[in-house]
């Protein structure tokens, strides 16, 4: 009688943590896109299937607000304009920028590619990715993690 007990405690424990990690993948969704500043991790290159790393002090980011309107940085120019966000999908749009010369224009280019490009996204564990079908293009992180 003792062994059940233990045996059935021991599955009610599994359960139990079975489902607290479930619900905290559910932190993937449209909603979690505008609760923070994205800083830029990587993005793929403009040709080949090389990703780009931003220099620590000249991170890019993104802010997309609930009004739908995004502003961020290149990490050495600055953006602003609009988002669409419908579900998963979103099409940013109207965007301007500063114009000031950079030293290093490769992650930059790559950077507006990713914008131009992007049809959709995935928000899960303080990550934000940028993707074009199910191909992604780039990977953000929660400014608040960093």
């Amino acid at each position: 009688m003792r062994t059940k007990s233990i045996i059935m405690l021991l599955l009610i424990t599994q359960l139990v943590f079975v489902v607290a990690c479930s619900s905290h993948k559910g932190q993937s969704g449209k909603g979690n896109i505008t609760e923070s500043v994205w800083g830029l991790v990587s993005v793929k290159a403009t040709t080949g299937d090389s990703l780009l790393m931003p220099l620590k002090d000249e991170v890019p980011t993104l802010n997309v607000l609930t009004d739908g309107t995004i502003k961020g940085t290149t990490g050495c120019n600055s953006f602003e304009g609009q988002v669409a966000v419908t579900g998963y999908n979103l099409k940013f749009g109207n965007l301007l920028f500063t114009h000031v010369s950079c030293p290093d224009k490769t992650l930059e280019s790559a950077f507006y590619a990713t914008l131009d490009s992007t049809d959709n996204y995935t928000v899960d564990h303080g990550h934000l990715l940028l993707k074009k079908k199910d191909k992604v293009l780039a990977t953000f992180m929660s400014m608040d993690v960093r």
